[in-house]
């Protein structure tokens, strides 16, 4: 790249930066004129217990994969379970703390995999990983069905 062009190329970025600049602080005079940056979440409990559900699910998980490498498949359908319910629960607090209008709709299934889960995590109530795990997913099922609702 030669000089003259490297010299028009900084030019260029500084001219969109001072337009982004600008634009950004016209905006702000809109938000103060409109009561500030007031966007309260929606789904505070429903983002919360999800994000639980994917953290006990986790632990969960691991704890099947180490019976599972150790030959032991009595727990194959709590593995298969949990991991419907990481997957679920991440898509649902993603939607959830950015107050989807998706939420609801998706909630309603969440729901239901909370609680195949919870009714499989219930099998292995005697694994602290597997009651945690329980109870995360009857809470979140709970939540879902308030907003689903």
């Amino acid at each position: 790249m030669e000089r003259r062009d490297f010299m028009t190329a900084i030019g260029a970025v500084a001219a969109l930066g001072a337009i982004g600049s600008a634009q950004a602080h016209e905006m702000g005079h809109d938000h103060a004129a409109h009561g500030g940056h007031n966007h309260p979440p929606k789904y505070k409990a429903l983002t919360e217990t999800s994000a639980q559900c994917v953290s006990t699910g986790n632990a969960c998980l691991r704890h099947c994969f180490g019976m599972l490498e150790m030959k032991d498949t009595s727990m194959v359908s709590c593995t298969m379970s949990v991991r419907d319910l990481i997957q679920a629960c991440t898509a649902l607090e993603a939607l959830a703390a950015v107050n989807s209008p998706h939420t609801a709709i998706l909630a309603k299934a969440v729901g239901e995999i909370c609680t195949a889960c919870g009714k499989e995590c219930d099998k292995f109530a005697d694994i602290a990983e597997c009651k945690a795990c329980g109870a995360s997913c009857r809470a979140c099922a709970e939540e879902c069905r308030k907003i689903a609702s």
